[in-house]
């Protein structure tokens, strides 16, 4: 194989092309998902002045291996060949960002900090050529955005950074206005401007000072913040004009107008995208994500969610309720990058707990199927790890956060989901919301007066810290806290169901809660690390779902289809490993769910979960910087039904055949 590769670097190095492309075009019949093989046809249509390929299997390139350095530079050289110095420029940046944080010296050989000066100077020096409008902008739209390698500011979702009353770019062509949330009188408060220690609403606008409403619909909602305190806006309705005093900065106030209205403020002023009134036959009234960090269900198998979580069964016995989901991944990162596209981690690499990237773009996500289906799309989460500009701003008209940590807790959010229901009754709502207190458990972080006046001294023992939330040891100290805090947690949720069921007709509505991993300290130390008290998670469903609780194995990754198919969306015919299960009307059973934990200097590892077995996989070598690894000196475990450990070589050897093909393009050959 070695020499396989070297005979195609030879070819390629000799411009003896006609024999590279037989040699390239031979070892792809053999391994086909190698990542050096999308550098060899780069490297050849390059040499064949066919750029256009060579760009298309660069790109091809970052978006398979989003932190691997050699496919940035890549793309970054066919950008400088076809002089799109912007892009050169980006592209050699990231790439001079990864190699430097893996300790490569290539970057130093290649002398890509040269090449970047060099390509800005041209940037430059085309600038004072052209009055070009287009790319005036564009250098200065790269300006404002490039704060990091990856192109937007993801500091500002978890730390101290004053934030509020900008606007950030939150991805390479979508930029919001930060605001307060819910501020009405700022006047002797001590106001942080920061998403730590202040909640924020994050709109798309329009600054001006004149704005006018242009749209299909009678009436709509428009947001207005301003920069001056006491600004004025004149609303000219139907040729009636009203006066109206917005007193407060940098806070959205909303305004119900009729359509065609006029607005002529004092100052410049930002202007929501106007949010249409109105209800569909086609749409539910409120389509509900209850996403609860970190609930276990093998905990709710163990204890029984009747007995655990007695208001949140009586909810969603009346729905589907699944008692074997398991998530794709171990931790909230990658996890929720599956629930929102339907991919898995090799498929959309967001595993990285250091290098930050952002959603594939060539997969729609669930907010965009709504969004798209004429929904009012709001998200309120306070988890760093799905913040907008990772993607999960996409398809959101109204984005509310602040960091899990300081605000966005269940007592107070809860109430806030009431109180955005009926602020946008008036639309056909669909609303993500993120209870992030369950981790708090694994965080170690003090936990609400309501459960800690619930455990005794003995129950609250010092223990050793452990590395990260993700590697915890078994601990019935923390079992204990965390059971009392999932009962805590139901009893919360109860005022929310009860609003819900007296508010809505039962067709009217499509709720959801769900998980995207379990705790580490439920699995006892014997116990494989992606043991079901991991991966096996809450996942239930109330409003056009059957009735039922089902056993049936389901992957996290299902669960985009399942939404749209219960609120009638059609999906795009785009690969993702998702499908629609049986008990929502799917044709077929999974015959297995795997779970996989994909993490830079551990050991990649994988569990399948059938029926009647479970099969545990660890690799013998630590996973590279670019989620890559050498297949070698793994291990493989059988579980039947009762835990016990058993041979059969024959299935061991169709288990490992399904993960070496699911994790083929991870693979260094």
């Amino acid at each position: 194989m070695l020499n396989q590769k070297m005979e195609i670097e030879q070819a390629l190095n000799t411009l003896s092309l006609d024999n590279a492309k037989a040699l390239i075009d031979t070892y792809a019949s053999i391994h086909p998902f190698d990542m050096d093989l999308l550098s060899y046809r780069c490297i050849y249509h390059i040499y064949a002045n066919e750029l256009e390929d060579a760009l298309t299997y660069a790109i091809q390139g970052v978006q398979q291996y989003p932190t691997n350095a050699d496919m940035y530079y890549n793309l970054a050289y066919i950008y400088e060949l076809l002089d799109e110095y912007l892009l050169a420029c980006e592209n050699y940046t990231k790439a001079l960002f990864l190699y430097t944080y893996t300790n490569d010296e290539k970057s130093k050989s290649l002398c890509i900090s040269e090449k970047v000066a060099t390509l800005w100077d041209s940037v430059e020096t085309l600038l004072a050529q052209t009055n070009d409008p287009d790319f005036h902008q564009s250098v200065q739209t790269y300006l404002e955005r490039f704060h990091t390698c990856f192109g937007f500011n993801e500091i500002i979702f978890k730390s101290h950074v004053d934030s509020i009353g900008q606007t950030h770019w939150m991805s390479n062509t979508e930029k919001r206005y930060l605001a307060l949330y819910r501020v009405q009188y700022k006047d002797n408060l001590d106001i942080s401007n920061n998403l730590i220690h202040t909640k924020s609403e994050l709109l798309q606008t329009t600054d001006c000072d004149f704005y006018q409403i242009n749209g299909n619909a009678e009436q709509y909602l428009l947001p207005i913040a301003v920069d001056k305190e006491n600004t004025v806006h004149v609303f000219k309705e139907e040729g009636i004009p009203y006066q109206i005093l917005q007193r407060e900065t940098m806070h959205f106030n909303y305004y119900k107008v009729k359509n065609h209205t006029c607005v002529y403020s004092t100052n410049i002023s930002h202007h929501g995208t106007p949010i249409p009134l109105g209800h569909s036959a086609n749409r539910k009234k409120l389509v509900l994500n209850l996403f609860v960090d970190g609930l276990s269900q093998d905990i709710l198998n163990t204890n029984g969610l009747e007995s655990i979580m007695p208001y949140t069964y009586n909810f969603f016995k009346k729905g589907t309720i699944c008692t074997q989901a398991y998530s794709t991944a171990e931790w909230t990162y990658p996890s929720l990058a599956t629930y929102v596209t339907g991919l898995t981690t090799p498929e959309h690499m967001m595993f990285h707990n250091k290098i930050d990237i952002a959603l594939p773009t060539n997969v729609p996500t669930l907010a965009e199927y709504f969004h798209n289906a004429g929904y009012f799309t709001a998200k309120m989460d306070g988890d760093w790890r799905s913040t907008p500009n990772y993607g999960h701003g996409r398809g959101y008209d109204q984005i509310i956060y602040q960091n899990q940590v300081l605000g966005s807790k269940e007592e107070t959010i809860i109430g806030e989901i009431i109180d955005h229901i009926e602020a946008f009754q008036d639309t056909d709502q669909f609303l993500w919301v993120c209870l992030g207190d369950l981790h708090d458990v694994a965080d170690e972080y003090d936990l609400t007066l309501a459960v800690q006046n619930k455990l005794n001294l003995s129950e609250r023992v010092m223990e050793p810290a452990a590395e990260t939330s993700v590697k915890q040891h078994y601990s019935s100290l923390k079992i204990n806290a965390y059971k009392e805090l999932i009962r805590h947690t139901d009893i919360l949720l109860n005022t929310l169901y009860t609003y819900i069921t007296e508010k809505f007709n039962e067709e009217e509505i499509l709720i959801s809660l769900f998980a995207d991993h379990g705790q580490g300290y439920l699995i006892p130390d014997d116990q494989p690390f992606l043991a079901k008290q991991r991966t096996n998670v809450a996942f239930m469903f109330r409003g056009n779902v059957p009735t039922q609780i089902t056993s049936e194995l389901i992957s996290t990754s299902d669960y985009i289809s399942i939404m749209c198919n219960a609120a009638g969306i059609p999906m795009e015919q785009v690969p993702i490993t998702g499908s629609l299960p049986a008990c929502f009307g799917g044709t077929s059973t999974r015959e297995y769910v795997l779970s996989e934990s994909i993490h830079p200097k551990d050991p990649y590892r994988a569990t399948i979960f059938t029926q009647d077995n479970t099969f545990f996989f660890e690799n013998g070598v630590p996973t590279g910087e670019d989620g890559r690894f050498e297949l070698k000196d793994y291990t493989m475990v059988l579980m039947n039904k009762e835990n016990q450990i058993y041979n059969d070589d024959k299935l061991c050897n169709k288990y490992l055949d399904i993960i070496t093909e699911h994790i083929a393009k991870l693979i260094i050959y």
